[in-house]
């Protein structure tokens, strides 16, 4: 026999068991108490392990029973719960239903004799392993003893039925194990070298039990069972490896029919698995969508509450639509159930966070909004028309987005808020009421002033020239302002005085200082003018002066020779310019700041 091959044959059929497969027992219609009794039951069994598969179908209807409960007593809650308890109810942690405490306790108590009973096992397959190794030991010494072929013999054949009647041993043990033995009944019929006739007989004996094992084998090809297929031929196999050889002529085809029908049902029950695996990863890949559905429900933040109602409503009913797939085997049934449970959480924690959210944002609105009348009322009696009318407005815009309040809790807020911008904004109103009548006086006594401004007539005295412009600008000065509408006044007046100043024969420097004079007049009570030329002239002064250092900097790469020196000039004159004009924007600079 080719003991290569018959170990190669013996691997296929190590293949896992049928695990994976939905034991058909209808447990669906039990009850949840009958449940918990079954599994209670199903512990008593001696041997733990055949029941495992339908203790964990129970485990898993449990809970499929248990949620469905779970849900119907919480509707049966939130119907007597007020709607502005909702929030908390979604957010509070559940307890352990007193029917999963029971549940457990009865599974954990299989789960300790399945243990017990894996440990007992463990313990009884080495001692096997030991007394499989003596008996090959005994076999050797067969070989060294002075006994008669005859007592040798008999002594063998008992070691043989010892080895037979010896259960199993750790699976990792039993292929080298199996051809250790294998190898030493060989060694020892060569050894005593038995005569033709006892050989011959044994060999036929042997060769009618390996036959009738082949035949066993090949009749197992219509079995409906893939289990009991399975575990028919692993005993098969046992048996064979326990039977002696036989003629040499007939080993090979004798193990070579034996090893085709053999992987001819492993191919047949592969065959059976691949189809199932197949099956259960389109199911796999249809069950992951509906997570992605989930999952694809709250990728955008979701900011109302009717908006959360609606795609619950959704989730329960892609639920169910995950369910309605059926179940896969073990393993992909587990990660199945991990990616949904992943899925679900994902969706009740981002919804238990919205509500959570909304309800300390509803504290801090509400902590927002006092504040907001607070800063109100400090400002109702103010004077600072322009400043406070500013900081109530931006107050206002506040109001606007510090967010939804119940209108309960927030219109007594609104109400206190807007009397205090009412009675300073009726109060603003009054006031520029009454100054636009000022305004309009003013506009009359500068538009008699232009008038007079235009009858003067310079005359080659500039000095007295200058004295009497200047009375004209300091009389313009102290009239104040006039209506927004009206204010081409201001603009007439200093271009005309401008134009006097011109008639005069002032120098150049002299009167660009007095325009710019009338200028900074024209600006005072307009903040936000002054503040705009400052900023001007401050940006030109650098310019210039980035200029100059650009110049200087290129002189000192100018040689000292004739050919050079216009260049040079060039640039140095453009240096004095750009260092006179630095100079007068300064002037102007100090006449802004004082006004």
């Amino acid at each position: 026999m080719d003991e290569n091959k018959e170990q190669e044959t013996t691997e296929e059929l190590t293949l896992p068991s049928e695990s994976e497969v939905i034991t058909p027992v209808n447990n669906t219609d039990l009850g949840i108490d009958e449940l918990i009794e079954k599994i209670d039951l199903l512990a008593q069994n001696k041997t733990p392990y055949s029941v495992s598969k339908e203790v964990e179908e129970l485990k898993s209807i449990f809970y499929i029973k248990l949620k469905t409960k779970n849900k119907e007593e919480e509707k049966e809650e939130a119907s007597s719960t007020e709607e502005e308890n909702t929030i908390d109810t979604l957010i509070e942690e559940k307890r352990l239903h007193p029917l999963e405490i029971k549940f457990k306790l009865a599974y954990s108590n299989y789960k300790k004799i399945k243990f017990e009973f894996r440990k007992k096992r463990a313990q009884e397959e080495d001692e096997n392993l030991k007394i499989k190794r003596k008996i090959i030991e005994d076999i050797d010494k067969l070989t060294q003893e002075d006994e008669s072929i005859k007592k040798t013999f008999e002594h063998f054949k008992i070691l043989q039925e010892q080895w037979k009647n010896t259960g199993h041993v750790p699976q990792n043990e039993n292929n080298s194990l199996w051809q250790s033995y294998h190898h030493h009944v060989e060694l020892f019929y060569d050894y005593i070298k038995l005569n033709n006739d006892l050989r011959d007989l044994d060999f036929t004996r042997n060769l009618e039990e390996k036959t009738k094992i082949c035949k066993k084998a090949e009749a197992l090809v219509n079995t409906k069972s893939f289990n009991k297929m399975h575990d028919t031929l692993q005993e098969l196999h046992e048996h064979w490896k326990n039977i002696g050889p036989v003629k040499r002529e007939l080993r090979e085809d004798l193990w070579e029919r034996f090893q085709n029908i053999s992987k001819t049902l492993n191919r047949k029950r592969n065959d059976y698995f691949l189809e199932i695996k197949e099956k259960d990863k389109k199911k796999l890949t249809k069950k992951d969508a509906i997570c992605k559905k989930i999952d694809d429900l709250t990728a955008k933040p979701i900011t109302s509450h009717n908006t959360w109602q609606l795609i619950t409503n959704q989730t329960t009913e892609i639920e169910t639509e995950w369910k309605n797939i059926g179940r896969l085997n073990k393993v992909d049934n587990t990660i199945a159930w991990k990616n949904l449970r992943a899925s679900l959480n994902n969706f009740y924690n981002k919804k238990n966070a919205f509500y959570k959210q909304k309800k300390e944002e509803g504290s801090l609105v509400l902590t927002v909004k006092i504040n907001i009348c607070e800063k109100a009322e400090t400002l109702e009696n103010s004077t600072d028309w322009q400043g406070a009318a500013n900081k109530l407005i931006a107050l206002q815009t506040q109001w606007k987005n510090a967010g939804f309040t119940p209108a309960e809790k927030s219109n007594k807020l609104w109400k206190r808020f807007k009397a205090a911008c009412d009675t300073f904004f009726n109060a603003r109103k009054a006031h520029y009421k009454t100054q636009d009548k000022e305004k309009e006086a003013c506009f009359k006594e500068k538009t008699e002033l232009l008038k007079e401004l235009k009858a003067f007539k310079t005359t080659s005295d500039s000095k007295a020239g200058i004295g009497h412009l200047k009375e004209f600008s300091n009389k313009w000065k102290a009239l104040g302002h006039v209506p927004l509408k009206k204010m081409k006044v201001n603009e007439d007046f200093f271009a005309l005085i401008n134009s006097k100043f011109e008639t005069l024969g002032l120098s150049k420097k002299v009167l660009d200082t007095e325009k710019y004079k009338n200028k900074i007049s024209s600006l005072k009570g307009n903040d936000k003018a002054v503040s705009n030329e400052k900023q001007f002239l401050r940006e030109k002064i650098d310019t210039l002066k980035k200029e100059t250092a650009q110049y200087e900097n290129n002189i000192s790469f100018l040689g000292i020779n004739k050919g050079t020196e216009p260049l040079r000039k060039q640039v140095e004159k453009q240096i004095a310019i750009a260092s006179d004009e630095i100079d007068t924007l300064k002037q102007k600079l100090q006449l802004l700041s004082r006004g």
